[in-house]
């Protein structure tokens, strides 16, 4: 996916683009994309920089870490970067914590795929849940818990505890 900043006649201007996901372009692990991802930014130029900032979804499926369900959910992560030409003459702060992607005056063309990958990492979940009233499986038996009830006596005890059952 790449920004052409040569499409836009002034700014600050408005990017919005749909295109198809494609798990071989972002290899994001555990999740397989379902559509059209959307990434929406506004652009701004200042000295030869470009300030830009916005958002990317994509409707995904992914694994939740309880029932081991396949469910349907979206992942949203923020957009958020400089582009910096060879003739910018601006400074960038010293606790500047935007990413800076340096191109060539004559070629104003940026790759958007590592930000895109980088934003939608971020957004994941670290344990993804396909509700937050997931029960999971059962340890005894693997049921899922969701969808039936079992007869399993879990009661889970460490022995190096048990000296003070008698206490009780």
């Amino acid at each position: 996916m790449n920004l052409d900043l040569r499409e836009f006649d002034s700014f600050p201007a408005e990017y919005e683009v749909e295109f198809e996901a494609d798990n071989a372009d972002f290899g994001i692990p555990g999740v397989a994309f379902r559509n059209m991802m959307a990434i929406k930014m506004s652009i701004q130029r200042i000295e030869g920089e470009y300030y830009c900032l916005g958002n990317v979804m994509v409707p995904v499926e992914e694994e939740c870490s309880r029932c081991l369900e396949i469910f349907d959910t979206e992942l949203s992560g923020e957009l958020s970067f400089i582009i910096k030409t060879e003739d910018s003459k601006a400074v960038l702060a010293a606790d500047s914590s935007a990413e800076v992607v340096n191109i060539k005056a004559s070629e104003p063309i940026v790759d958007l795929n590592n930000l895109i990958k980088e934003a939608l990492l971020l957004s994941l979940p670290m344990k993804p849940l396909c509700s937050d009233s997931c029960k999971g499986l059962c340890p005894s038996c693997g049921a899922n818990l969701n969808e039936e009830s079992c007869d399993c006596d879990v009661e889970e005890t460490d022995e190096r505890w048990e000296g003070l059952k008698d206490l009780l």
